[in-house]
């Protein structure tokens, strides 16, 4: 009888880690360059990164593409959820559990080529011009702050971008790397887009975790990610979808 309950809860034990792991309820959002959907399946650069720790710690690929507003609300209350690609702002600080970064991002305006609009402090952009925010981003709350009364919000960057290039909107506030992805794909067209030199934000991009989590498996993916940067792998898949723009 001992024999046959040691046997059991050995199986336990070795089963208890696979199925902890197939709890994790892994998302991304719409965002090119780090993370899409291309015929079909989630892709880009954080995907691509996050499947690599996957393979390192021996978790099954669950990713799935939601609706930011959805994943970050499910992230934020729910448990046992991963969301990337999430800027680490001071205010969502203690919201989240992190491993990171992933890359930095700094944040431009944007404006149509052919407009007028010279901007040169963001003074120039309050109060005077339509801009167009993406929904739930951190530049829509800093721009909020600041009292800014002209904002129009998207749920999509490229949304902005695309109504920006038919002169429907004054300005865009988007990260860099999103802009040239987006210009370099030709799914907005480059040649009628111009960025400004007024820098808004900077911002770490990371891997966003419910806070029910443990500590011990934020521990697993961070040293995973290190080695995977240690390994050069993280630069190769960056320079896939990025060049040489690596910081």
């Amino acid at each position: 009888m001992h024999y046959f309950v040691k046997i059991i809860s050995l199986l336990l034990i070795n089963l208890f880690p696979v199925a902890l792991a197939t709890d994790y309820n892994i998302m991304s959002e719409e965002l090119p360059p780090w993370n899409f959907t291309e015929n079909g399946s989630p892709t880009g650069v954080t995907v691509e990164i996050v499947r690599e720790i996957l393979k390192k710690i021996n978790h099954p690929d669950t990713i799935t593409i939601y609706p930011w507003i959805r994943a970050y609300r499910m992230t934020r209350y729910g448990r046992n959820n991963i969301l990337f690609t999430m800027a680490r702002t001071s205010e969502r600080e203690a919201l989240f559990n992190w491993i990171g970064p992933i890359a930095t991002e700094r944040t431009y305006f944007y404006k149509h080529k052919d407009t007028k609009l010279h901007l040169e402090s963001l003074a120039d952009a309050n109060n005077s011009y339509t801009i167009l925010v993406t929904r739930g981003f951190p530049e829509q709350k800093i721009l909020l702050s600041k009292g800014f009364n002209n904002l129009f919000i998207t749920l999509k960057t490229i949304n902005s971008f695309k109504m920006l290039a038919q002169h429907r909107a004054d300005l865009v506030v988007s990260g860099e790397f999103t802009a040239k992805f987006l210009m370099n794909k030709n799914l907005i067209d480059g040649a009628l887009i111009e960025r400004t030199n007024v820098e808004l934000l900077t911002s770490d991009l990371y891997i966003a975790f419910s806070k029910n989590i443990p500590s011990n498996e934020i521990i697993k993916w961070q040293n995973a990610l290190n080695q995977l940067k240690a390994s050069g792998k993280y630069e190769e898949i960056f320079k896939k979808y990025m060049g040489d723009d690596i910081n």
